[in-house]
């Protein structure tokens, strides 16, 4: 496979280098495996640089986890008292 690697600058270009590795992935090739790892890491930190994570507030977190387990308020309220 051709040993071009994507700088990515813009989402056609992430779908270009995705679409990359996607081939890169189904490649026998032993050479592959470093330019598979080099346009990954490429991909990684353009995503990382356009959709930063953010840090949830803990009411989100507690709200999912409540959904997760099924649980409801007045669950908590042993553990939190009330309001």
């Amino acid at each position: 496979m051709d040993a071009t690697l994507i700088v990515i600058d813009s989402d056609a270009e992430l779908a270009r280098a995705r679409a990359l590795v996607d081939g890169l992935m189904n490649s026998d090739d032993p050479a592959d495996a470093a330019r598979l790892a080099a346009q990954a890491r490429l991909i990684a930190a353009y995503e990382q640089e356009k959709w930063p994570p953010r840090r949830p507030k803990t009411a989100e977190v507690l709200r999912y986890l409540m959904e997760q387990h099924g649980l409801r308020r007045v669950d908590l309220v042993p553990l939190l008292g009330t309001a």
